[in-house]
């Protein structure tokens, strides 16, 4: 098996993960929260697996699971779909402190 570094490309440094998350989607009038689990995370963001069908440029919140706070917001930057949901690349959006 050939392991092939993108270190180089990579803006931050991911760290693998098992992390059972909730995925906040935000309509018009109504929230909903779905189950997923971050399988890597960096500073600038992480990719998660979800059930959930997403697409590139959706605006997600991320909820630890069990967590009662805030949602961190994501961008959805990529999505490769599958016949049982969907393994995601989320960014970390800049959020100002008031």
């Amino acid at each position: 098996m050939q392991v092939v570094s993108h270190t180089t490309e990579r803006r931050s440094e991911r760290v693998s993960a098992t992390i059972p998350i909730s995925l906040l989607m935000q309509r018009e009038d109504s929230k909903t929260e779905h189950d997923a689990w971050m399988v890597d995370i960096s500073s600038k963001g992480a990719r998660v697996r979800t059930a959930l069908v997403l697409l590139a440029g959706q605006i997600v919140g991320i909820i630890p699971s069990g967590d009662t706070g805030q949602a961190i917001p994501y961008r959805v930057v990529w999505v490769e779909r599958s016949s049982s949901g969907c393994l995601a690349g989320l960014a970390l959006l800049e959020t100002t402190q008031a």
